[in-house]
């Protein structure tokens, strides 16, 4: 049996794409939702027991390596690439795979139709 768990978060962020032939080549801004899911057993033992990870300790993962760094910035200045939908939502990826959180996906909605999805390979 297969168990995620998925938590949702909420950031305000700016940005440009400075070759995109329409209106995203101008500075605009986006209120993101980023979703966050984690696979995995169950815990038979221990503080989390009878979860797959605490809903807390997601979120303060996510807090901590997303949303502090990106909430209210300019993004073009604080990542190394075009802030497109889909390269933020790998970067958010990375970050939480390298801070040791086991994600399997990651949602990123730029607007409420439209989202990035990436998923474990």
């Amino acid at each position: 049996m297969r168990t995620t768990i998925t938590k949702s978060f909420t950031f305000e962020a700016a940005h440009l794409l400075p070759d995109h032939p329409g209106k995203c080549a101008k500075l605009h801004g986006h209120s993101y939702r980023l979703e966050v899911s984690v696979e995995g057993p169950v815990q038979t033992t221990g503080p989390e027991a009878g979860m797959v990870m605490d809903f807390t300790r997601l979120s303060d993962a996510v807090e901590r390596e997303i949303v502090s760094v990106w909430d209210h910035v300019y993004l073009n200045d604080v990542v190394p690439f075009v802030p497109t939908a889909e390269l933020i939502a790998q970067e958010a990826f990375r970050r939480l795979a390298n801070a040791g959180i086991p994600v399997s996906r990651v949602e990123l909605w730029e607007t409420p139709k439209a989202r990035a999805v990436v998923e474990e390979d």
